[in-house]
C-alpha cells in the first residue's frame, strides 16, 4: 500500500514509524510485554475490530489474552494512529466508553497481517498432524486440510515440504476412540518398556488420560485378567476383536494385585528417591513399598547398580540376584 502509519508505542515515550506491510514476530501480546509484541497486537486489533464491530470490551481483552486495563490502553493508543496529516479526518475513530468497541476510518489496515515463516511453520505442522490423525473415511476433512496446506505453502518462503510425524497412526487412535464409545474389544500389539517385550493383548478401553505429557489408555486387559494402563505411542497396531465368551470382568474387581516389597538403600539416595518415587524423611532404614509390576521392581533394582538392595520377598530377591549374576557373567566371560 506504500503508506506510513505513525504508531505511538507507550514505552520510553518513543514514536516508531512502521510501514503497513511490515511483518512482526507474534500474533498476540505475550508476557512479559515488549514494544514489538505490543505493536503486533495493535496491528492485529484493527482488522479484528473491523470484523467484530460492537464487541464487548471484556471479551476483546480475553480474546487477546490481556487485562481489561491493558486493552483500554491499547485502544487509547489506536486513537492516536492514522494517515499523515493526523487530523480527525485521517485518524482512526474508536468508541468504547459504553463497554462495547467500534472502529471507523481504519480501512487501510482492515486486512490481517501476513503470517511470517515461524507462524506458517507452526500451522503447517499442526495441519499435517491433523491430516494424519483423521479417520480414513473422513476424506472431506482431509481434502479441506490439504487445501489449507496448499494455500499456506504458496505464501511462505519455505522450500521443503514440512511433515510432522505423529506419535501413533491416526487409524490406531480412531479405533481406540471408537472402542471407548462402543465398549468393544481390541487386539493390540504393545511394546512394554518395563520388560522390553512386545506382546499381543485383548483389551476393552475404558478411559483416555494425559499424564506427564503422554497419552494413556486405561483398559480391561483380558490377557492379564486385570486393568492395565497402556501408553498410546507404544501401541504398534490395533484391530477390532470379539470379546471372549466368558463372563466380562467387573471393573471394580479387575485391579491388578499390588506386590509388596522391601528395599534397603546403600548409596545415591537422591537418585533412588527419584527412581522409586520416594517421599521419605529418613532413608536409613528398610522401606516398605508396593508396585503393580514385578518386572518393574526387578529392572529398577538392577538399574540402581548396587545402590539398592531388595530385602524381600525372598523369591524376588533371588530373581534379582540371578539376573545380576547373568549380567556379570557376560562381562567376565564364561
Amino acid at each position: 500500500m506504500g503508506r506510513m502509519y505513525s504508531l505511538l508505542v507507550q514505552s520510553r515515550c518513543e514514536i516508531i514509524l512502521l510501514p503497513d506491510s511490515m511483518k512482526l514476530l507474534s500474533f498476540m501480546a505475550k508476557s512479559p510485554q515488549t514494544p514489538l509484541s505490543r505493536t503486533a497486537r495493535l496491528l492485529d486489533l484493527v482488522p479484528y475490530l473491523s470484523s467484530h464491530q460492537g464487541i464487548e470490551l471484556l471479551t476483546l481483552a480475553q480474546d487477546f489474552d490481556v487485562s481489561q486495563s491493558q486493552m483500554i490502553a491499547d485502544l487509547t493508543t489506536l486513537w492516536m494512529c492514522g494517515l499523515p496529516g493526523y487530523t480527525p479526518l485521517e485518524l482512526m475513530d474508536l468508541s468504547f466508553d459504553s463497554g462495547f468497541v467500534t472502529i471507523h476510518n481504519a480501512e487501510t489496515l482492515a486486512r490481517p497481517r501476513t503470517l511470517n515463516d515461524e507462524e506458517s511453520i507452526a500451522l503447517l505442522l499442526g495441519l499435517d498432524l491433523v491430516i494424519e490423525s483423521l479417520p480414513q473415511e473422513r476424506t472431506d476433512l482431509k481434502t479441506s486440510a490439504m487445501e489449507l496446506v496448499g494455500k499456506l505453502s504458496a505464501r511462505t518462503s519455505i522450500p521443503a515440504k514440512l511433515s510432522a510425524i505423529p506419535a501413533m497412526p491416526g487409524s490406531v487412535r480412531s479405533l481406540i476412540e471408537s472402542a471407548l464409545l462402543k465398549k468393544s474389544a481390541l487386539k493390540i500389539v504393545y511394546h512394554s518398556s518395563y520388560s522390553d517385550t512386545i506382546s499381543t493383548r485383548l483389551v476393552v478401553p475404558l478411559e483416555l488420560r494425559v499424564e506427564g505429557g503422554h497419552e494413556y489408555v486405561w483398559a480391561l486387559c483380558h490377557s492379564a485378567h486385570a486393568t492395565r494402563v497402556f501408553r498410546l505411542d507404544r501401541i504398534q497396531s490395533a484391530e477390532v476383536a470379539p470379546l471372549p465368551s466368558a463372563q466380562p470382568m467387573d471393573v471394580a474387581h479387575a485391579q491388578g494385585a499390588m506386590i509388596p516389597y522391601t528395599i534397603r538403600i546403600h548409596s545415591r539416595p537422591r537418585e533412588v528417591m527419584e527412581r522409586f518415587s520416594l517421599d521419605k524423611d529418613s532413608l536409613d532404614q528398610d522401606l516398605q513399598l508396593t508396585s503393580y509390576s514385578r518386572e518393574w521392581i526387578r529392572r529398577s533394582v538392577l538399574a540402581s547398580a548396587g545402590s539398592v538392595e531388595i530385602v524381600g520377598p525372598d523369591d524376588l530377591a533371588q530373581e534379582v540376584a540371578a539376573a545380576a549374576r547373568a549380567i556379570l557373567k557376560e562381562y567376565i566371560g564364561k
